[in-house]
């Protein structure tokens, strides 16, 4: 179903954008440079997730820009197309994530711009990544949070309400460990890292 999805993402992004390159077939300096950025991105926005709750607009907005003008330098127009059509399919990612109300505006909007530096196929693979690893990331955190009984015991509520033909979500109760906020900022990092090495 994933692997689906995510053919699915990379097709309807090479329709919208005539793809010319991939990302590791740019420059190699220019490779490196864009590379370097990310990781400083990534640090800062890890950070301000951590500590601030918040990544923010600034942040997303030079991003953007590193992306969109660094391909334009290298590639002109076929390197402006790469780099938009990263964006617009890092946006179609996790816009229905965010529209569930599962993640913040601020994850939305940086696996976007950091889509216009990678380009629509890497961020396909970062994207889907950054879902597993964010789940696994949630478990721990939930975990060291002692929340892990109160939410399996949630879930097998819903599941009893399921088989007796009654569906329900039962939302975490106020304090839950499963409830509070998890910064999403690492998971988006370590999922971009995973789609750039290749794993």
């Amino acid at each position: 179903m994933i692997r689906k999805w995510g053919a699915g993402l990379i097709a309807l992004s090479s329709r919208i954008v005539p793809i010319k390159r991939k990302f590791m077939e740019l420059n190699m300096d220019v490779a490196i440079l864009l590379m370097v950025y990310l990781a400083g991105c990534f640090a800062i926005a890890v950070f301000m997730d951590f500590y601030c709750h918040k990544i923010p607009n600034w942040l997303v907005l030079l991003t953007l820009l590193v992306g969109v003008i660094g391909h334009i330098g290298v590639d002109q127009f076929a390197g402006l197309f790469f780099s938009v059509g990263g964006f617009v399919t890092g946006l179609l990612c996790f816009i229905p994530f965010y529209l569930f109300g599962r993640m913040g505006a601020g994850d939305v909007k940086l696996l976007a711009a950091v889509g216009a530096i990678i380009g629509p196929s890497l961020v396909t693979i970062s994207a889907l990544s950054t879902v597993v690893l964010g789940g696994l990331f949630a478990l721990i955190f939930i975990a060291l949070k002692g929340g892990l009984p109160a939410m399996f015991s949630r879930y097998g509520s819903m599941f009893v309400l399921l088989v007796a033909k009654q569906p329900q979500y039962i939302p975490p109760a106020p304090g839950e460990a499963a409830g509070l906020r998890f910064p999403y900022a690492l998971a988006i990092a370590c999922g971009t890292a995973a789609a750039l090495l290749g794993f």
